[in-house]
C-alpha cells in the first residue's frame, strides 16, 4: 500500500524516480536505509525506491500534525518525541521488534530538513548506533534532485517555494556490513556514509 501511495503522489506531482542501479539487497532481510533529507517528497521517493522490502521510518512526532500527510505519516512511522527519554526508549523497543520481524528501518540521519543553502547537514549517530547494536547492514542512498524539484521543508507550509516536475535521480550504494562493529565504530561509520553522500552530491 505504501509503495502504491508513494508512486501515485510522485506521478501526479510530475516526479519521475530514476535509480542508477538496482538495490543489492535480499528479500525478507532487514536493513537500515539512510538518505539525505531535503524535501517533503523524500519519504515517498525512498519507499518507491526500496519497493519490495517492507520498511518503516523513524520520524519526529510533531510531523503527525500536518493535515492529510500527518494521518498517513503516523501509520508508516515510528514516532519519536526527542524531548522525552521515555519516547526514545520506546523507539528502541519498537525498532528492535521490527528488525527481528524482518522489517527494515529508514532514517534521515541529518535529523531534519536543513536550510536550502546547506549541502548536507551533520549526521546524528542514531541510525549508525542502531545498525551496529542490531548488527544490521546500512544501505546509503543519495537523492540528487529533490531539493531543486520540490525544495519545501515541513516547516515551510506557509509561503512554499519554487520547484519543478522532472526526474528524481537516486544514487544507490551497496549495503555496508556492520557485523563485528562495536558502538565506538558508529562515528567513523557515520562519517564514511556522509562522505559518500557528499561525493554524490558534488559529482552530480
Amino acid at each position: 500500500m505504501g509503495v502504491l501511495w508513494s508512486d501515485l503522489i510522485l506521478f501526479f506531482m510530475g516526479m519521475i524516480p530514476s535509480r542508477d542501479r538496482s538495490l543489492n539487497i535480499k528479500p525478507d532481510t532487514p536493513y537500515i536505509f539512510v538518505a539525505n533529507h531535503v524535501s517533503m517528497i523524500d519519504v515517498m521517493l525512498l519507499v518507491s525506491t526500496v519497493r519490495k522490502n517492507p520498511l518503516v521510518f523513524i520520524g519526529k512526532k510533531e510531523l503527525e500534525k500536518i493535515p492529510i500527510y500527518g494521518s498517513i505519516y503516523k501509520r508508516t512511522m515510528i514516532l519519536v518525541d526527542r524531548s522525552s527519554n521515555e519516547s526514545k526508549k520506546e523507539v528502541f523497543k519498537q525498532t528492535k521488534k521490527k528488525l527481528n520481524s524482518g522489517i527494515s528501518i529508514a532514517i534521515f540521519p541529518e535529523g531534519t530538513v536543513p536550510d536550502l543553502d546547506v549541502e548536507l547537514a551533520p549526521f546524528k549517530h542514531g541510525a549508525f548506533t542502531m545498525a551496529i547494536e542490531h548488527q544490521v547492514p546500512i544501505v546509503p542512498m543519495t537523492f540528487l534532485d529533490n531539493k531543486k524539484r520540490f525544495p519545501w521543508s515541513f516547516g515551510g507550509l506557509v509561503g512554499g517555494s519554487k520547484g519543478s516536475p522532472g526526474r528524481l535521480r537516486v544514487k544507490i550504494h551497496d549495503p555496508i556490513d556492520t557485523k563485528g562493529m562495536i558502538k565506538e565504530d558508529r562515528i567513523k561509520l557515520s562519517e564514511d556514509v556522509r562522505k559518500l553522500m557528499l561525493d554524490d552530491l558534488r559529482n552530480s
